[in-house]
């Protein structure tokens, strides 16, 4: 599959979004959901799963299973091991910065790791601990492994039988499955292991986000077959109803019309477990999306670079983050304008310094590691 420099551009566009989101400026209020009841985080996901359906789904089609298995293996590896780094670096630097250096964002942010170091430090490269920040990564790796059963079982059976499985486990996680099962898991365990509150195994609720990803690799994978994209094309008049919706609830996150409903509906819009409305919301954006894409992103070619190298980016994001935080000397005394400034300017051109370096070792012959 050839890579479509408007995929490129968008996934460039919500790095630049999260990363925003995720630096101690002011300008993290605009970025954060800035679409309406939808974060940069969901469009992250489901175009990471779309482009990993459209390459992967027709190599899986042609009999290429093991080829499929190897390479989505090795990159879920070095994604452990960029997470590994990252937690070795949180552990050791940045925890050292928040207790000696009394930086109260940093200590916020391994508070449980601070005050049980013994069952992080194993909970932790078990993917089970995740503090802030270091959250998406452990979901990224697991839905990555588990990629080539998921496109090989559709091969074999079809799509609608995946799809309804992955829609009845979102309807577990939201009857509060991973809180039924992190309950039990305690109990069963508490003589021996120490209990594990809820809260540090992340923010995002595997259970629920699982279905915007195999929604993404179904949409890849039948995008790249010919013989069924068919089934994605809509009528314009449909088109026009998603971008009307999409602007409905854009209004009504921004509280237009009077008509807020307010933010702790978390039931109905709530981002850990992905709610019914958040989902529609979701689907009416990436609908508008797919139809404005080409016509907004295909020139943007410094974001383009971004997204091609969305991984190697993401991660050094996460980098950056941890230690801008460790500049916030007090939560009443946030950055000034000029340390904004230099942290801003700081991020992007060692984002971009990433991305520029990716493309170079993209580019010699003797390249094998699998595409972002």
């Amino acid at each position: 599959m050839n890579r479509k420099l408007e995929l490129d551009a968008l996934r460039g566009l919500l790095l630049v979004l999260m990363t925003l989101t995720h630096l101690p400026t002011r300008l993290s209020v605009y970025s954060s959901q800035v679409f309406g009841f939808v974060s940069a985080a969901e469009g992250f996901v489901f175009l990471s799963a779309f482009l990993t359906g459209a390459i992967y789904g027709r190599k899986i089609a042609s009999g290429q299973h093991h080829v499929v298995r190897s390479t989505l293996l090795q990159r879920a590896r070095r994604l452990y091991v960029w997470h590994l780094g990252l937690l070795l670096f949180a552990f050791t630097v940045i925890a050292a910065i928040g207790v000696y250096g009394e930086r109260p964002a940093l200590y916020n942010l391994l508070d449980f790791y601070l005050a049980q170091p013994a069952v992080a430090l194993w909970a932790a490269p078990l993917l089970v601990y995740q503090p802030p920040l270091l959250d998406i990564l452990p979901m990224y790796i697991v839905f990555v492994i588990a990629t080539p059963w998921v496109l090989g079982a559709a091969q074999r059976d079809g799509w609608k039988r995946l799809l309804w499985l992955s829609a009845l486990v979102w309807l577990f996680a939201q009857l509060h499955g991973r809180s039924l099962l992190l309950a039990a898991f305690n109990n069963a365990t508490g003589a021996h292991v120490p209990t594990i509150p809820e809260q540090v195994i992340g923010t995002f609720d595997w259970f629920a986000w699982q279905l915007l990803w195999t929604g993404g690799l179904w949409i890849g994978a039948v995008s790249s077959d010919p013989r069924q994209q068919a089934m994605l094309q809509l009528s314009p008049a449909m088109r026009a109803a998603a971008l009307v919706c999409t602007l409905a609830f854009l209004a009504w996150y921004h509280g237009l019309g009077g008509i807020w409903p307010g933010r702790d509906h978390l039931l109905l819009f709530g981002k850990t477990r992905l709610g019914p409305l958040r989902i529609i919301d979701f689907a009416m954006l990436a609908i508008s999306a797919s139809w404005l894409a080409p016509m907004l992103f295909r020139s943007l070619r410094c974001l383009a670079l971004l997204g091609r190298a969305s991984l190697s980016v993401f991660t050094m994001h996460l980098l950056l983050v941890l230690l801008s935080l460790g500049m916030i000397v007090s939560d009443d005394t946030p950055l000034d304008s000029w340390q904004e400034s230099l942290v801003l300017f700081a991020t992007f051109a060692s984002l971009l310094l990433t991305a520029w370096r990716h493309r170079q070792r993209q580019r010699r012959p003797s390249r094998s590691d699998p595409p972002d």
